[in-house]
C-alpha cells in the first residue's frame, strides 16, 4: 500500500505561501499583460532607435550637400575676378 503524505510537499507549501489568496484570474492575466507590455516596449524602443538612425543619416547627407554647394559658390565667386582680369589683359 502506497504511503499517504499527511503534510503537503514543500513545493506546494511554498506556492501556497507565495500566492496566498491571489485569485486565479489574476494569476492567469498578469503573465499575458507582462508579455504584451514587454513586446510593445521592445518594438517601441527598436522603432525609436531606427528613426534616430534615419534622422542622423539624413543630417549627415544634408551637411555634405550644404558643404558641397557652399564650396561650389565660393569657387565660383573667387573665379570671377580672375576671369575679368584675363579678359582685360587679353583686350
Amino acid at each position: 500500500m502506497p504511503k499517504v503524505h499527511k503534510n503537503p510537499p514543500a513545493k506546494k507549501l511554498f506556492l501556497r505561501q507565495l500566492l496566498g489568496n491571489v485569485p486565479l484570474r489574476v494569476i492567469l492575466i498578469v503573465p499575458f499583460v507582462v508579455q504584451i507590455v514587454a513586446a510593445v516596449g521592445t518594438v517601441g524602443y527598436l522603432s525609436f532607435r531606427s528613426g534616430e538612425k534615419a534622422v542622423n543619416d539624413m543630417a549627415v547627407l544634408l551637411q555634405e550637400e550644404v558643404s558641397d554647394r557652399t564650396k561650389q559658390q565660393v569657387i565660383s565667386y573667387l573665379e570671377r575676378p580672375t576671369f575679368a582680369l584675363k579678359t582685360i589683359v587679353a583686350a
